[in-house]
Parts: C-alpha cells; sequence; structure tokens
C-alpha cells in the first residue's frame, strides 16, 4: 500500500511542479469544481457552520464557500505538503492540515466535505482498495455532525483508465445502509462521469408515520 501513495504522491507533486496554482495539478480538467462544490450548497445555509474538506488540494472548496454569505469555518487536510503550503498562504484565515494516508481522523464538523480523493487505486489489488476507501469514509462520517458528501467517479463511464478507481450506486448503497445509515442519497446529476454520495448523521424515523426526522 505505502508504494502506491507514494506514487500517488508522486504524481501529484509532479503535477503541481509543471502547472503550480491550477485544477490541472489536482490532475482534473478546468470549469468543473464549482459544479462538484454545488452540492454543498443546501447544508450551509444555516450559519454559523463548520466544514472539513478531506483531500483540499489547493483549496478550491475554501475559495467556493467564501464567496458564499454567512459564517462558515473551513478546515482543510491534504497528504500533499506542497498542497498544504499553497493552501496557507492563499488562506491565512483558514486551517489546513497536513495528514498521512493512515492518520487515524478526528475532530467533529458540522459538514464532512471530500472530493476526488478515492479515484486512484491505493492497493494492487482492487478489493483491498475498495475497503480502505470504505474504512476512510467510514471516519469522515463520524467526524460529521450533519452530513457527509463524498465525489466519486462513476462505474458509468465509457471506459476506464489503469489504475482509476469507480463505484456504483449499488454498491454505494450497500456499504452506506449497512456501515453509515439509510438516509443517503446519490447524485449522478451534476458530471455525467461522477457521483455524489450525500450521507445525513440523523436517520432518526417518526412513527407511526414512518417517515425520517427532518431537520429544521
Amino acid at each position: 500500500m505505502q508504494e502506491l501513495f507514494e506514487e500517488i504522491k508522486r504524481m501529484y507533486g509532479d503535477s503541481f511542479q509543471k502547472h503550480g496554482d491550477s485544477p490541472l495539478s489536482l490532475l482534473t480538467p478546468k470549469g468543473r469544481n464549482s459544479l462538484r462544490f454545488g452540492a454543498i450548497d443546501p447544508f450551509i445555509e444555516n450559519s454559523p457552520r463548520s466544514v472539513f474538506d478531506y483531500g483540499c488540494g489547493l483549496g478550491y472548496l475554501c475559495e467556493y464557500l467564501k464567496s458564499k454569505p454567512g459564517n462558515l469555518k473551513y478546515t482543510g487536510a491534504d497528504i500533499m505538503p506542497e498542497f498544504i503550503r499553497a493552501c496557507r498562504a492563499k488562506f491565512p484565515d483558514s486551517e489546513f492540515l497536513q495528514i498521512e494516508p493512515q492518520h487515524s481522523l478526528t475532530g467533529a464538523y458540522d459538514v464532512v466535505f471530500s472530493s476526488g480523493v478515492f479515484n486512484l487505486q491505493t492497493h494492487s489489488n482492487a478489493q483491498q482498495s475498495k475497503a480502505y476507501a470504505f474504512e476512510r469514509i467510514e471516519s469522515l462520517f463520524l467526524m460529521a455532525n450533519d452530513v457527509l458528501i463524498c465525489d466519486f467517479m462513476s462505474a458509468f463511464v465509457d471506459f476506464q483508465q489503469p489504475g482509476a478507481q469507480h463505484f456504483s450506486p449499488a454498491e454505494l448503497s450497500e456499504f452506506c445502509y449497512r456501515n453509515l445509515s439509510r438516509r443517503f442519497q446519490i447524485r449522478h446529476d451534476l458530471l455525467p462521469y461522477e457521483l455524489t454520495l450525500i450521507v445525513w448523521r440523523n436517520q432518526a424515523i417518526k412513527r407511526p408515520e414512518n417517515v425520517f426526522e427532518v431537520d429544521t
């Protein structure tokens, strides 16, 4: 596993050296972040709110949130020291943490967000790689007071590049129901080759109506 993580870090490091502060350094094309980030909008309307961005990259979610009204406290975390240094220079009033892939995840935030972190295989064995991803997602869910939002590459694509990791709605649904919460949503309407998982902590059921006790 460590060898693959080092390869992933090398890829991002080389890309950052070449492209600098650009979405290209995150191995993604320009112009899509606002579509991905839009999934968080309904959950930051009531401020103050705290947001934890796991795999913050170059802080583009932080920049997105600063354009929104309200009192938001942002914390970003990433395994790339180059990214963290760049983020701290750009956003000195926000907190950025350098972490390692095996570090335990702790803390409590209203909204936990993660975009594209699980797009690459971390193990040579595909099942072990997804097991690691699901383990991290469980840890992230425990940090969320209200909601966890994760973006993945969809299994509904025309092709898959070697080393890429794609998730199907079915496997995410099964995982959520068995390990996180029965109150979740999978959005496949933001981008054609990606899907977004939204999982609520509050899954209490109002009886006898048999409906979720939606927060007000």
